[in-house]
């Protein structure tokens, strides 16, 4: 029986972005409280997402919202009504609790820092939501989300200093001034190097590179000549055996993460248990091909 990959990617898709919006909700009600602002950033996620509208439990949460734009305090006052829809889709076929929670995380985030404002509640709240889903510490955003609050933790308090380092730290993953709506284009800089990112030199001959996300300058089968006329190995999947992991800019609608996908994930985890494999940008790349 032949598989229905455009059905097992729509539900995929759907989860995903009904655990997306489930965290924004909860990062919009962390303070108690909502802003118009931060109503008017659901707005605009719902018109970057609006295949959102169709997921399932969502429709007659986003009827509230569109009341909400109006009056805030609607909102407020429909908390209880939201929060058993919420409820309800936690409880749904749709939630798988390990993968939900990770990109809960990432709507959180993004719904603490859609108003431009970091208030010591919503910062404070933040933490306690990090303790509750430690099981999620395994995660890179995660690491360094609670890490960046390590001096709320010490001190139990929040600190200006604090609310920069997390300011900084969501910026790698959403766009701060565009209504928290994810980062997807690479940016590693001279003056602003990720460190997640190799900027070494590059070998390519004899050595095994596999490609995430979409390139803004070719095709997948373009790469794989590229590649193999510079004497490299092209590798559709990731493995251990992979040598570099290059994240395209243009990067990927789908992608299950505000990061650089399950691919950089994975080998950000193989990094940390001793494999070699280095992860670079697309235009990295680029640059030492064009050197080559």
């Amino acid at each position: 029986m032949e598989l229905n990959l455009n059905r097992i990617n729509y539900n995929a898709n759907q989860s995903k972005l009904g655990n997306l919006f489930l965290g924004f909700f909860e990062g919009l009600f962390l303070d108690g409280r909502v802003r118009l602002q931060e109503i008017e950033a659901l707005i605009k996620w719902v018109e970057h997402y609006p295949e959102a509208v169709s997921v399932p439990h969502f429709d007659s949460l986003y009827q509230v919202l569109i009341k909400s734009a109006e009056d805030p305090d609607f909102l407020l006052v429909k908390n209880k009504e939201i929060q058993e829809q919420l409820s309800i889709f936690r409880n749904s076929k749709y939630f798988i609790e390990h993968t939900c929670d990770v990109q809960r995380l990432h709507g959180v985030l993004a719904g603490i820092a859609s108003d431009s404002d970091y208030s010591d509640d919503e910062i404070l709240a933040l933490n306690v939501w990090l303790e509750k889903h430690n099981h999620l510490k395994n995660d890179p955003i995660y690491k360094e989300i609670i890490l960046a609050l390590n001096h709320v933790r010490v001190l139990n308090r929040v600190s200006n200093d604090t609310k920069e380092v997390l300011r900084l730290t969501l910026a790698k993953y959403i766009q701060l001034n565009n209504f928290g709506l994810p980062q997807v284009r690479v940016t590693s800089s001279e003056d602003n190097k990720n460190p997640d990112f190799y900027h070494g030199n590059v070998e390519i001959v004899g050595k095994t590179i596999c490609l995430t996300g979409a390139s803004t300058r070719y095709t997948k089968a373009e790469w794989k000549n590229v590649i193999e006329s510079q004497g490299g190995i092209f590798k559709d999947d990731l493995t251990k055996t992979v040598d570099y992991l290059v994240i395209c800019n243009k990067g990927n609608s789908s992608w299950a993460h505000m990061s650089y996908g399950r691919k950089f994930e994975q080998a950000l985890k193989w990094q940390k248990e001793g494999s070699d494999i280095r992860i670079l940008t697309e235009d990295d790349f680029i640059k030492y091909l064009i050197n080559n």
